[in-house]
């Protein structure tokens, strides 16, 4: 079978070849970023708490006190921190990026593997890795904090993987194929579903979706499917009902006192997160639709590869899981829209669009419907272009890493971070003025302690002294306001005039 991209005709090399150099483009700010990582936050507190109890301890006060994530508590044993090792804190988001970038390109590997070569599944998975990158609401949580990368972003990679073994169950041609299959698609559920709740619908959904499709297409897998989707649920019990995460529900905002308030909060921020990330995705579709969607949706029809799935009932189902995963993170985290829980629904809006884009191209091309937007038009030219300067825009989150090193905000806050560090050790009062930080990089920033004058709870304060082995430290001034990127960039090129015509 012919791959895409192997003709002549209509030859996409070209693309491909500036796909690659957007690629590189996107990962060398992500990478280089993570030099200047530092902890923050719950990394503290987890250090102390895990150091001094052991993982069954943790796991049964955390289940009857505050939380059912049960593999979330056994990733938090690999924190830099309880190591007292800076220098894995800055591999580990290294480790993150290159294991999401795998995870998706396996995925698009895995579902088009008999109609794309291995060259356009990786310009394909450049342009959906772009879409995400560009529009992820938190970068910082999503990638370099520890406590939120390696339970949220994790549980996303876990995710990919796991359609990846799904999809090689449902198309195995033995039992004993199944059978390989089965435990590993077990072992990743149990995993994810214990990770966090987001990630813990997500993927219960999934599974039974799969276990449906499986009963009515595909009744060789069904029995297989069924006890997964089983599996999948008693996972999902265990870890929701823990009277844990009822304890935490009594620290609720008032976002969901009130059902009425909650909905319309949640609808209000589905509606204000889609028109967000359709502007991207518009531009992506444009350019995925000729280049890869409509060549693999014939290319499925003539191999005869098409099952029979309703279109419409998939749209409704995968807008009532988003809808229903941004009330419950209404309801759930007291009004908070923590961007690490939005990272977990972006992703999976971001995969649940191109499946039903990808199903519509391929009901098109059944139908035998006349194409008209094609790789030759003005429509796709513009697209590709708008495609390259949405990559290229100052606003976004591949921009700004590329601003927070350039500017050398990055490197300014890793050094203001280890000075604070010995200066704390070596300080032998009871409380400990630290200097403050004068620089906010967006991309690896997330929070820091608290100064003396700041009235909110200083329970950050309180984990980082314990960890330094203090009594109390504060800082000696508060944070300052978080720059734009056109800030910076003005700042920078005056900092460079006057270098230049200082000489």
């Amino acid at each position: 079978m012919q791959n895409i991209g192997t003709g002549r005709k209509g030859s996409t090399g070209w693309l491909n070849r500036l796909l690659v150099l957007a690629g590189i483009y996107i990962a060398i700010p992500f990478l280089w970023v993570s030099v200047y990582n530092q902890p923050a936050g719950d990394d503290y507190f987890t250090a102390v708490r895990d150091a001094n109890t052991s993982l069954g301890t943790a796991l049964h006060d955390s289940y009857f006190s505050w939380s059912g994530r049960y593999f979330a508590l056994v990733v938090a044993r690999i924190n830099p921190l309880l190591y007292h090792s800076t220098a894995a804190y800055k591999v580990y988001p290294v480790a993150l990026l290159l294991l999401f970038s795998g995870a998706l390109f396996a995925l698009v590997r895995q579902f088009f593997s008999n109609y794309l070569s291995i060259k356009h599944a990786a310009a394909a998975t450049i342009v959906i890795a772009a879409a995400y990158l560009t529009s992820m609401p938190s970068v910082s949580e999503g990638f370099y904090w520890f406590s939120a990368a390696w339970v949220y972003q994790l549980a996303n990679i876990l995710y990919m993987f796991l359609l990846v073994v799904l999809a090689k169950l449902v198309g195995a041609s033995s039992n004993n194929q199944r059978a390989w299959l089965f435990f590993p698609a077990c072992i990743l559920s149990v995993c994810i579903i214990g990770l966090n709740e987001i990630s813990l619908i997500i993927t219960c959904i999934t599974l039974a979706a799969f276990a449906w499709f499986a009963h009515r297409r595909v009744p060789a897998a069904k029995y297989w499917l069924a006890v997964l989707a089983i599996i999948g649920v008693i996972a999902g019990a265990a870890g929701g009902f823990a009277p844990g995460n009822f304890e935490r529900l009594n620290h609720q905002q008032e976002y969901s006192s009130s059902w009425l308030w909650t909905f319309s909060g949640g609808v209000s921020i589905t509606v204000i997160y889609v028109l967000q990330w359709l502007t991207q995705l518009f531009v992506v579709t444009l350019v995925y639709i000729p280049v890869w969607g409509r060549p693999l949706a014939q290319r499925m029809v003539n191999a005869g590869a098409c099952y029979t799935v309703s279109l419409r009932k998939v749209i409704l189902v995968f807008m009532g899981v988003f809808i229903l995963l941004q009330l419950f993170t209404v309801f759930t985290a007291g009004g908070s829209n923590a961007g690490r829980i939005q990272n977990v629904i972006y992703l999976f809006f971001l995969l649940g669009y191109f499946l039903i884009l990808q199903l519509y191209l391929l009901q098109q091309a059944k139908q035998g419907e006349r194409v008209v937007y094609t790789r030759q038009s003005l429509l796709y030219k513009m697209a590709v272009l708008l495609f390259f300067l949405g990559i290229a825009d100052i606003n976004n989150n591949i921009s700004t890493a590329w601003i927070d090193v350039v500017s050398g905000k990055a490197k300014q806050y890793n050094k203001q971070l280890n000075q604070r560090a010995v200066f704390a050790k070596r300080c032998t009062q009871d409380t400990c003025l630290v200097p403050a930080l004068t620089v906010v990089p967006k991309t690896i920033f997330f929070e820091d302690i608290k100064w003396a004058g700041d009235s909110v709870d200083l329970w950050l304060n309180r984990a980082y002294s314990a960890y330094m082995g203090k009594h109390y430290i504060t800082t000696n001034a508060p944070l300052p306001p978080a720059q734009s990127n056109i800030e910076t960039v003005k700042n920078l090129g005056k900092q460079v005039r006057e270098l230049i015509f200082s000489k």
